[in-house]
């Protein structure tokens, strides 16, 4: 088993070793492709602030890795997670600090952000600062999805 703390290097290491591109991309290639990965996440955000469940910007084999429950797998799991999800909340994401690293046709992001969530039938908003890792695959047709999408919160756990 992995250590938590060890996750983000095993991911770098995974992504670096696994998927190393074929010659040296040009600084231009590399500007595009994380302005492509960074048009993704944008997708993101607006999901949940729009309130629909639009998860076009997920891989049909992504995994979401919520804090304090089970892993969802899979395009129909997390288009159900999703749309409970949004049928609860509208949430506003501010991400404070992003970290794009591309190797070949994987990308991973290291971030660190606000996320404040109100209910949909009312109530107090609240806010959690939050940090995470998204993985990312170019697709066979150019585009780029969402692989892996794990995050928590800094909020320390009860009684610590």
């Amino acid at each position: 088993m992995i250590a938590p703390t060890r996750i983000p290097l095993f991911l770098a290491a995974f992504a670096t070793a696994a998927c190393a591109p074929q010659g040296q991309p040009s600084q231009e290639d590399i500007e595009a492709d994380i302005a492509a990965v960074n048009a993704v996440r944008e997708l993101e955000v607006a999901t949940l602030a729009s309130g629909e469940a639009n998860t076009a910007y997920i891989a049909a084999d992504a995994v979401l890795m919520p804090p304090n429950e089970p892993a969802v797998s899979g395009s129909d799991a997390i288009d159900a997670w999703v749309s409970d999800f949004v049928a609860q909340f509208t949430g506003s994401v501010n991400y404070t600090s992003s970290q794009v690293t591309v190797s070949g046709d994987w990308a991973i992001e290291h971030y660190a952000g606000t996320m404040t969530l109100t209910p949909v039938g009312g109530g107090d908003s609240t806010e959690e600062v939050l940090k995470g890792i998204h993985v990312y695959r170019r697709e066979a047709d150019g585009s780029w999805k969402m692989v892996y999408d794990v995050w928590n919160s800094d909020a320390p756990l009860p009684g610590m």
